[in-house]
Order: structure tokens, then sequence, then C-alpha cells
């Protein structure tokens, strides 16, 4: 019996969190397209603060990605933002670099066209 109790918190909790975050299809953003619809919404929608929450965490993911991947003696960084640039500069030189680029939008995906953008911004200067 004392497992009942904490049994039934737990699977109310999981349900809960389940419920909030919505259908698994909703957070997948398998194209450019998709993640510029989220970046894009606008702050009166009333999934603003969930759609840029993943847009903020996919860019961010990106660019640690890049980094991860160029950390070594390996690879040489190919973006090199400065350190001082927000979260939110960062996305809005996503949304530009997708609206001067609309071939990519429907073809590209996300992670190589975040880093695109961020390219187009701030190349590295060299190794």
């Amino acid at each position: 019996m004392q497992f009942i109790g904490p049994a039934i918190a737990l699977a109310t909790t999981v349900a809960a969190t389940q419920i909030l975050a919505g259908p698994p299809a909703a957070r997948q953003v398998k194209t450019t397209s998709e993640l510029l619809e989220l970046c894009s919404v606008s702050v009166d929608d009333p999934s603003y603060a969930a759609a840029m929450g993943f847009c903020l965490g996919y860019i961010d993911a990106a660019l640690d990605y890049h980094a991860a991947i160029t950390s070594g003696a390996r690879f040489d960084p190919i973006v090199c933002p400065d350190p001082a640039v927000s979260r939110e500069e960062m996305v809005t030189v996503f949304l530009d670099w997708s609206r001067a680029n609309p071939q990519r939008v429907d073809a590209g995906l996300p992670v190589e066209d975040v880093i695109r953008a961020v390219y187009e911004k701030w190349p590295c200067s060299g190794p």
C-alpha cells in the first residue's frame, strides 16, 4: 500500500507533463520552414512563449553542436559570433536570412540553415 500513493503521484505528474507538452509531432522541426514558423510567432499569439522557447532552444542547440564539433584540432569553426550577442539577436539574424533566402526555407535542414545564417553575419576570419 505504501507504493500506491507515490505511484499515483508519479503517474499524475507524467500525464500532466505530457498534456502540457502537446503531441510529439507538434514538437518536431524537420525543415527550415517549420523552424521559421515557430520563430515568427507573434507576441500576441497564445503559443508565443512555447514557440519562442523552442526557437531559442533550437538555435542554441545548433550553435552548441557547431561549437562541439569544432572544439578539437580536426575542424576549424566557421561561425564566430561575439559572445555578447544575445539569443534574440541570433533569432533575428536567422529570420532575416530566411526571408532573404526563400529558396532554402522549403528545402533546407534547419540546423544547417541556422549555421548558414550565422555564418553570413559572423564568419570566422581564419584559423
